[in-house]
């Protein structure tokens, strides 16, 4: 898999390429975008089109997703085994900080504007377009500010329009506050039921423009940032959910996930998405295998032999000499379930190109589900913990056999409603109270399998999982010396040219009063403001 760095020409292209095979109607979108002439007669619409199809990033994946949370989280390792610094944040890492200011901000603010510029008359029908592409907003700036503390928000993307070129820098504590107000009022103009709006329709791959379903996210990812601040704010968390779960307006199903939906060959296998020479790690595949878990055969590939068997995730343990057979033998290790990454990967089973859906889960009725539990067992709520829990596991797996039907995963046998009762039924599954914490961070951690961004986030909040949790991960250890995992991006100083260096460096200084805060900006083993000790 080649290393494609990050400029400006490959992520215009990128563009191109994603959109063009899709239709004719997304085809003169792209042209229109392409001249700065037309680009402030865009439609909404085509902006939103944008925005989404811009968050399934492919260097995201291969840097931030292939080659670091999933070996921090032990997902999985190179075929070859982890490196003695695979725990080092590459340089390349970070991906949706730049995503947001140049592709998924940049157009959902520009479609906003379009809106709040209409006549009173045509702005009305906009509504419903203008609170879910706020909606969407709220949730990237949330997902960028989550690993770099304090960014430009409530200043940004203004330039053009007359504002600043300066933004200041919000704390994190400012953005996540901002947010959970601007999902608040979407979440109530997107429950008025306006008639006559103009409806998003095929422009939304991830609800089809159903207002409904963007009410129940925004209320879902309410909860989902108001549970970062457990250990900074935990009065304003309880407020929060006291306040969301009062509202009826709440995912119920599978069918309520957010994520977005592609097409076969939207991940396409001979790219950056390419999950090939990655294998299993041995701590989550060994627990699955013990379980019956119903999802290992979605998850990963049995080798040669027709086994599960996964790869030492600690570098030190790959090296030893009677490990050695395992890393030299192709086939001999578990390899990632590849058309659950890329659909259209040749599996040598009749179709040299899969033709199945591919998907990015942004927040799924499984890890709604785990937050309720998670809510539930710190007495946040009134819920029962041990319900969600169960709810949480059990639509978890159906969640994913759903995925594996639709991704055509060779040979596939879908899971059948006895294979989940019984790995429920599992000790260390089922539910204990004394260990319900634990055990719910667990679940959700199988169940952010497609998503180890998120779950290095619910790591570093929980603790779990960890050496002696139920499914216990490897000590990592390098050279005889234990590896530490990274908490936050590095942060890259502008040059002092820059118009906004004073800003940026103010923010840094007042990121640095946080006594976490590490060895400086570029220090990723730091902590942002929610990351507490």
């Amino acid at each position: 898999m080649k290393n494609i760095k990050k400029n400006t020409k490959y992520l215009s292209l990128l563009f191109v390429v994603m959109i063009s095979g899709a239709s004719c109607k997304k085809q003169a979108f792209v042209d229109a975008n392409l001249n700065p002439e037309t680009l402030y007669s865009v439609k909404p619409e085509d902006q939103f089109l944008k925005a989404s199809t811009s968050i399934p990033n492919d260097f995201e994946y291969f840097a931030d997703v292939y080659r670091a949370a999933n070996l921090w989280m032990q997902y999985a390792t190179l075929n070859a085994g982890n490196s003695a610094n695979f725990n080092n944040v590459g340089s390349q890492f970070n991906t949706r900080y730049g995503n947001f200011y140049n592709n998924v901000g940049s157009a959902l603010v520009d479609g906003i504007r379009n809106i709040d510029g209409m006549p009173a008359d045509q702005k009305g029908k906009y509504t419903h377009i203008r609170a879910i592409s706020q909606v969407l907003l709220s949730y990237y700036a949330f997902y960028t500010s989550d690993i770099n503390g304090s960014i430009p928000y409530t200043e940004a993307f203004q330039g053009r329009y007359g504002g600043t070129f300066t933004p200041k820098y919000d704390t994190q504590s400012t953005v996540f506050s901002t947010i959970d107000t601007q999902l608040k009022d979407a979440v109530a103009v997107l429950k008025s039921g306006a008639a006559g709006q103009v409806e998003l329709g095929g422009n939304d791959p991830m609800f089809n423009g159903v207002a409904a379903n963007w009410a129940k996210a925004a209320n879902a990812l309410r909860l989902k940032i108001a549970l970062r601040l457990i250990k900074v704010d935990p009065a304003k968390l309880k407020a929060i959910a006291t306040e969301v779960l009062a509202d009826n307006v709440q995912m119920s199903g599978n069918a309520d996930s957010w994520m977005v939906k592609v097409g076969p060959s939207y991940a396409d296998a001979g790219s950056n998405w390419n999950p090939d020479n990655f294998v299993a790690g041995k701590p989550v595949l060994d627990f699955m295998k013990a379980k019956q878990d119903p999802r290992l055969r979605i998850y990963y590939r049995t080798n040669k032999n027709q086994q599960y068997l996964g790869s030492y995730t600690s570098p030190d343990d790959a090296k030893l000499p009677q490990h050695a057979a395992l890393y030299k033998a192709t086939d001999t290790l578990s390899e990632l379930q590849h058309r659950l990454f890329t659909p259209n990967f040749d599996e040598n089973d009749g179709f040299k190109s899969g033709t199945g859906k591919g998907f990015f889960p942004i927040l799924t009725y499984p890890e709604y589900c785990f937050i309720r539990a998670d809510l539930a067992a710190r007495s946040i709520t009134s819920d029962v913990a041990e319900d969600w829990y169960k709810k949480g596991v059990y639509a978890s797996v159906q969640f994913y056999n759903e995925r594996a039907i639709d991704a055509k995963i060779s040979s596939y046998v879908e899971v059948k409603s006895t294979e989940i009762d019984s790995y429920y039924n599992a000790v260390g599954v089922k539910f204990e109270a004394a260990k319900a914490m634990e055990q719910i961070a667990v679940q959700a951690y199988l169940d952010f399998f497609r998503q180890p961004l998120e779950a290095w986030a619910w790591w570093k909040r929980t603790g779990f999982p960890n050496t002696t949790s139920v499914l216990a991960w490897s000590p990592l250890v390098a050279n005889g010396s234990e590896l530490k995992l990274i908490r936050r991006a590095g942060l890259t100083n502008l040059a002092p040219s820059n118009l906004n260096y004073n800003n940026q460096q103010a923010a840094f200084a007042e990121m640095a009063k946080n006594p976490d805060f590490g060895q400086g900006p570029n220090d990723p083993f730091g902590r942002v403001w929610w990351d507490k000790k």
